[in-house]
């Protein structure tokens, strides 16, 4: 076997060897699972990895190298939930002016990290892929946040443009603040929202700033749904002769009537849309296109996660099928839906976030988990001093989540999943009880 060599940040990594080719781990990764071939000494398994990973294996390989691939996607669209607001060189409209990722990342502290959901820095893979070949020359501009309370908006996006020569559109997902998590809500019964259509103008102004490049459109979670969004409604010419494709990474569907439409006819072949095994957001409203289900380093909803998708060479490590989990989910999440009707989504959506809100006291996630167990009594508070009509109508949507429940791990127990029932039924089971204690206005 080959000697060892390191990486970027000095790691020591050795080869793999897989169809020929061959990949390079970081020791402190090397998967149990990778064995050797008897009496051959060749490993035969793949080993996966992270985008961290994948910019230590390949980040030496230029665009020019090595085509744009789904997991420059990923890494890309991980890159736009830094909070790039006080950095205002990327904020320019001018594409001759935008800095390179190399000359912004030394910039970043601490206050400027991702604005998503998720408990992790992103910082280290931006710093990591400001040293690499491939992402260092890579510009970043048009930086853009917006955010609406009266009209449940938030909004944000960055583009680059790569040393292919080709514009990458990237929007962000969810934030914490309560505006966006009751936009996710209200796709479910608008026929758009805010975020939707202002990506449609982001995306369109974008290509006319760089009107040579072929375009790319990406993002994770609410940010995957407004890149299949921008590319359906994007003016016929663009869709024809210059999108490349839409990225549609873990985030929602559609309604089912506007994947019979002609503009998403037009561009579903240019849709590529991934959803971890387990994962529950991707699955919500429908997609017609094919999706790849995709491996994760994390278990259940936390495969959400996009720093744990698992990687090996420049792809995703595709499954084919969703776990069994994943499928007892989008059971209940389908039934769930569709026993609602448009009215009675919005009718639930408005009762439940303004007892979230506390009536606009409360504007972010972060707002409610401050207030710890004075912030839970005060919600059971605001729920109980609700009118009657708010608390009936999350009452009975609550109701038929429970009984959808109950309904799927019938079934699964009925087709023989019973490690699928017993995983999830302790803690839906948890779910159910916190549900049925909040909608009773039990402390």
């Amino acid at each position: 076997m080959a000697g060892n060599c390191c990486d970027f940040d000095g790691v020591c990594i050795f080869p793999v060897v897989t169809s020929g080719k061959m990949w390079y781990t970081p020791i402190t990764h090397y998967p149990k699972e990778v064995t050797m071939e008897k009496n051959t000494g060749k490993l035969f398994t793949p080993v996966h990895g992270t985008p961290m990973d994948y910019l230590r294996w390949r980040g030496d390989l230029t665009f020019r190298q090595d085509s744009f691939n789904e997991v420059d996607n990923l890494v890309l669209c991980i890159i736009s939930y830094i909070n790039f607001r006080r950095i205002t060189a990327v904020h320019t409209t001018e594409p001759a002016a935008a800095p390179t990722l190399a000359q912004v990342a030394p910039l970043l502290t601490e206050e400027d990290d991702q604005l998503g959901l998720s408990e992790l820095s992103y910082l280290p893979l931006v710093q990591l892929a400001a040293k690499t070949p491939r992402f260092r020359g890579v510009r970043l501009f048009a930086y853009t946040h917006e955010y609406d309370e009266a009209q449940a908006k938030q909004f944000d996006a960055l583009s680059f443009l790569l040393p292919d020569g080709t514009l990458f559109v990237a929007f962000m997902g969810t934030d914490t603040s309560l505006a966006g998590w009751k936009e996710d809500f209200n796709m479910s019964f608008l026929s758009a929202v805010p975020a939707q259509a202002r990506a449609v103008a982001y995306a369109a102004d974008m290509a006319a700033l760089c009107p040579d490049m072929p375009l790319r459109i990406g993002g994770h979670s609410k940010g995957g749904n407004l890149a299949a969004w921008a590319a359906i409604h994007l003016p016929a010419d663009l869709q024809e002769h210059r999108l490349l494709a839409a990225y549609n990474n873990d985030g929602p569907g559609f309604a089912r009537d506007m994947l019979e439409t002609p503009e998403y006819l037009r561009v579903a072949d240019k849709l590529h849309t991934y959803i971890p095994e387990s994962s529950i957001v991707g699955v919500l409203l429908e997609h017609a296109e094919d999706y790849a289900v995709i491996d994760s380093a994390n278990r259940s909803v936390m495969q959400h996660e996009p720093m744990s998708w698992s990687v090996i060479g420049p792809r995703f490590v595709h499954l084919g099928q969703r776990s069994q989990m994943g499928k007892l989910s989008d059971g209940v999440l389908q039934e769930w839906i569709g026993s609602m009707t448009p009215a009675e989504r919005e009718q639930f959506t408005d009762a439940l976030f303004d007892v979230l809100s506390l009536s606009g006291k409360a504007r972010t996630l972060d707002d409610l988990r401050s207030g710890g167990l004075a912030g839970g009594a005060a919600l059971l508070k605001q729920y109980a001093g609700a009118d009657e009509q708010k608390k009936k109508i999350i009452s009975e949507i609550f109701r038929r989540l429970a009984v959808d429940v109950k309904s799927e791990l019938k079934r699964a127990a009925g087709e023989g999943l019973e490690g699928v029932k017993k995983a999830a039924g302790e803690g839906l089971e948890a779910a159910k009880n916190a549900i049925t204690s909040l909608t009773r206005g039990e402390k």
